[in-house]
C-alpha cells in the first residue's frame, strides 16, 4: 500500500508539471483513492480523440475487485501522462481489455512502458493497413469506371476481338476459395496416406505471454506451408489446452480449427496415448544423437516452444522421461555458422526442412530453409578453410630436444623388417674411411 502512494505521488508530480507546460485542466482527489482527470490531446500521437476514464470497462476489466479498480486508474493515468510526454502510446481504442490486464500484471512501470511501445507498433501497424486498404479500394474503383467507360466507347467488333480480362477470355477466373479448396484437400489425402508429425503443444506454461503469441503465430504459419508442399504431413496436435494463451492465440488466427471438416488433427490427451513408443522420435537441438536419413516409418515430434528467455532443454528432460528416442537435425554437418542469431530455427522452418528431406532425400536442399543470416557464404565458407589448412602447414618446426631418460649407448633402427643394433663400445663402431678404402 505503501509503494502504490508513493507511486501515486510520482505520477501526480509529473502531472502538475504537465498542468504547468501545457495549462490543462487535471484534478487528482487523494481521498479514498478517487482520481480524475481530463488532458488535451494537443501532443498525442493519435489523431482521433481518445477515449478518458469512463470509457474503459474498468468494471469487466477488474471483475469489481477495489484495489484492482484503484490500480487500472494510476495507470490509465500514467499512460496518458506518457502520451503527453511524447512517448509511444497507443489510444486507449487500440488496448483491447486483455491488453488492460495484462498491463495491470506488470510488476514496474519500465515493464508497462515496454508494453505501451509494443502496443504502439501494432497500432500503427493496423492504422497503416486500413490506409492501404481504403487506398486500394479507391485506386479499383477508379480502375472500374475506366474500363467501364473505355468498353462503352469501343465497337462490339473490337471488343470481341480483345484478349483480355473482361474482354474475351478463354480461361475461367480461379477464385481464392477454389484454391483454399485445393489445398484442404490435399491435407485430406495427407490424413490418410501422408506421413504423420506430432507437435507437443504442453509447453504453454513455461512460456511468458509474448512467447506464446510468438509460438502461436508460428504455428499458423507451419499449418500454411505444410498445406501448400507436394507432399503435406498429417499434423496431430497433442497435449492441447483450449483454454492456454498459445491455443486461444492459435483460434483467432484459425477460427476453424475446431470444426468437424477442417483437416488439422488437435488431440487433449498425449501422444502416448495414440502411437507406441517404437515408432515415436522426439526432435531436439540438445541431444547428441544426429538425424542422417528421413524414416517414413517412424513419428517424429516437434515441441512447440518459444524459449527466448528461458533456455534450458525442457524438450530434451520430457523426452528423456518418457523414455522416447531422440534426434537433432544435421545443422553443423552441412553448415557453416555465422554471426547470426544463434542456432535456433522456427516451428515452420523446422516443418519445411522436414517436408523437403522427406521429398528428396537431399540435406543440402532442405537446409535452404534457414536463414542466409545465420550461416556464412559459401565462398567466404572457403576462404575460412584455405587459410585453416594454410596455417596448419605454416607452423613452425618445434626442434627436438632427447628426455633424460634416453641412452645413447643403445639406439636401434628397423628397417624391412631387419633390427640392427649399434653398440656403444669403440671396437664395434663401423670405421667409415677403412669401409670407403675396402670397398674402393
Amino acid at each position: 500500500m505503501i509503494a502504490r502512494s508513493r507511486q501515486l505521488l510520482k505520477i501526480i508530480s509529473t502531472t502538475d508539471h504537465i498542468r504547468k507546460l501545457q495549462s490543462n485542466n487535471v484534478q487528482v482527489f487523494s481521498g479514498k483513492y478517487n482520481v480524475e482527470f481530463s488532458f488535451c490531446r494537443q501532443f498525442s500521437h493519435s489523431d482521433e480523440g481518445g477515449r478518458d476514464e469512463s470509457e474503459v470497462d474498468i468494471k469487466a476489466i477488474t471483475n469489481g475487485d477495489p484495489e484492482l479498480e484503484h490500480k487500472l486508474k494510476v495507470i490509465l493515468l500514467e499512460a496518458e501522462v506518457m502520451r503527453q510526454e511524447g512517448k509511444s502510446v497507443p489510444d486507449n481504442t487500440y488496448i483491447s481489455e486483455s491488453h488492460w490486464k495484462e498491463l495491470l500484471s506488470l510488476p514496474s512501470r519500465s515493464a508497462r512502458r515496454r508494453m505501451y511501445e509494443y502496443l504502439f507498433k501494432l497500432s500503427k501497424k493496423k492504422e497503416n493497413r486500413i490506409a492501404k486498404k481504403l487506398e486500394k479500394k479507391q485506386q479499383f474503383e477508379e480502375f472500374k469506371q475506366q474500363r467501364t467507360n473505355e468498353v462503352k466507347d469501343v465497337p462490339i467488333e473490337e471488343f470481341a476481338h480483345t484478349y483480355d480480362l473482361k474482354h474475351n477470355n478463354m480461361f475461367l477466373r480461379i477464385y481464392e476459395s477454389t484454391i483454399n479448396n485445393l489445398y484442404n484437400s490435399k491435407l485430406i489425402q495427407a490424413i490418410t496416406y501422408g506421413q504423420k508429425v506430432v507437435v507437443d503443444c504442453g509447453y504453454d506454461d513455461n512460456m511468458t505471454k509474448r512467447e506464446n503469441l510468438n509460438c502461436a503465430k508460428q504455428l499458423m504459419y507451419m499449418f500454411a506451408q505444410n498445406r501448400v508442399h507436394k507432399e503435406p504431413f498429417d499434423l496431430h496436435f497433442c497435449n492441447v489446452n483450449r483454454e492456454s494463451v498459445l491455443i486461444q492465440q492459435l483460434y483467432k488466427y484459425i477460427p476453424t480449427m475446431y470444426e468437424k471438416w477442417f483437416p488439422l488433427n488437435i488431440h487433449e490427451c498425449s501422444y502416448l496415448d495414440l502411437y507406441s513408443k517404437d515408432q515415436l522420435v522426439y526432435l531436439t537441438p540438445h541431444c547428441r544423437e544426429e538425424m542422417h536419413e528421413f524414416d517414413p516409418d517412424a513419428i517424429y515430434i516437434i515441441g512447440a516452444i518459444v524459449d527466448k528467455i528461458n533456455n534450458e532443454p525442457l524438450s530434451l528432460a520430457k523426452a528423456k522421461r518418457e523414455g522416447l528416442k531422440m534426434a537433432k537435425l544435421p545443422l553443423d554437418k552441412y553448415l557453416q555458422w555465422g554471426g547470426g542469431s544463434g542456432k535456433s530455427l522456427t516451428l515452420n522452418q523446422m516443418v519445411s526442412i522436414l517436408l523437403d528431406i522427406n521429398l528428396t532425400g537431399d540435406w543440402n536442399h532442405a537446409l535452404q530453409h534457414v536463414p542466409r543470416r545465420k550461416i556464412v557464404d559459401y565462398s567466404i565458407a572457403q576462404n575460412i578453410r584455405k587459410t585453416s589448412d594454410k596455417l596448419k602447414y605454416d607452423r613452425p618446426r618445434t626442434k627436438w630436444i632427447p628426455s633424460s631418460n634416453v641412452s645413447f649407448n643403445n639406439l636401434s633402427y628397423q628397417r624391412k623388417s631387419i633390427t640392427k643394433t649399434i653398440e656403444g663400445e669403440e671396437k664395434d663402431r663401423i670405421n667409415i674411411k677403412q669401409f670407403l678404402k675396402d670397398s674402393g
